[in-house]
C-alpha cells in the first residue's frame, strides 16, 4: 500500500501501465534533491527505464514548472 507523497507518484504508474501499450508516452519527475519519484517509477517498471527521468530541482518542484521550465524542457529533449 501506498502512503504519504507517494500517492501521486503510484497514480502515475498505474497511468503508465494501463497507456504504455497505446501510447508512446515518457515522464519527467521533480523532486528537490533527490530523485526518489523516478527510481519509484523505475522500480514499479511503469515504463521502461529509457522513458524515464528525474530531475532534481534544487527547489520547490513547482518552481520548475511555473516560472522556470528550463530544466523540464531539457529534460524532454534528452528523451
Amino acid at each position: 500500500m501506498y502512503t504519504g507523497i507517494l500517492l501521486k507518484t503510484a497514480a502515475v504508474v498505474g497511468s503508465c501501465k494501463g497507456m504504455r501499450e497505446k501510447y508512446n508516452i515518457a515522464v519527467v519527475t521533480n523532486d528537490m534533491y533527490t530523485q526518489e519519484d523516478a527510481q519509484f517509477l523505475m522500480r514499479s517498471q511503469a515504463l521502461s527505464g529509457d522513458r524515464i527521468l528525474g530531475v532534481e530541482t534544487g527547489g520547490c518542484p513547482h518552481t520548475a514548472i511555473r516560472e522556470d521550465a528550463s530544466m523540464n524542457l531539457a529534460a524532454i529533449e534528452q528523451l
